[in-house]
């Protein structure tokens, strides 16, 4: 019966045909002297953290021409899963928030059939997940240790640029001048101070 197979189908008892390279579909730690215990259960509770930024462009280009937004990469060593946080801003303009929920995610064209792993993320570089190139500047401690632990080289942090949107808004604000300076007015404090106190005329 004719059947069509992939290039990465193996041949008899599952040893690789002659010449076959079969691309690995997660992360291959290094083996040490420890147990042999599965990695979600080494790597339980375990994330690794990321600092990112991305320059999107806008489509009202009367004050910037593209805005910076900054992220928070997740990877979780224990299956290779991947979740981008917005922290939120004030007074941004912006919907901020969970921008891709937790789940793997495959490598850009031409290696769809791969996923992220863990050697593919380092400070300085660049990651694509979905058409979106997020451009990563910096990690925690806790990350910067369990790369070099499994023998990644981490590059320094390197510099970020500021969004040039609140750039604007932060000097037109210190330049702003109340025109009619007010005070807080405290009711609780004024009603506990007069509390029983009558005045009569």
């Amino acid at each position: 019966v004719m059947m069509l197979v992939s290039d990465e189908k193996p041949g008899i008892g599952g040893e690789p045909l002659l010449g076959q390279k079969i691309k690995p579909k997660c992360s291959i730690y290094p083996k040490g002297d420890g147990s042999d215990v599965p990695s979600w259960v080494a790597f339980d509770k375990q994330v690794l953290s990321f600092d990112a930024y991305l320059e999107e462009e806008v489509p009202d280009k009367s004050q910037t021409n593209y805005r910076i937004r900054y992220y928070k990469i997740y990877f979780y060593p224990e299956d290779d899963t991947i979740q981008v946080n917005e922290p939120e801003v004030k007074n941004s303009g912006l919907l901020q928030g969970t921008s891709i929920r937790r789940h793997r995610i495959t490598l850009p064209p031409p290696d769809e059939d791969q996923f992220y792993t863990v050697y593919h993320f380092n400070v300085g570089t660049e990651v694509v997940f979905y058409g979106r190139t997020f451009k990563i500047y910096d990690c925690d401690a806790f990350t910067r240790n369990f790369l070099r632990k499994i023998g990644v080289k981490v590059n320094p942090p390197v510099p970020c640029p500021e969004d040039p949107y609140m750039k604007i808004r932060r000097e037109v604000l210190e330049h702003v001048e109340p025109l009619r300076p007010y005070e807080s007015l405290d009711t609780l404090k004024q009603f506990l101070q007069y509390h029983g106190k009558i005045l009569c005329f």
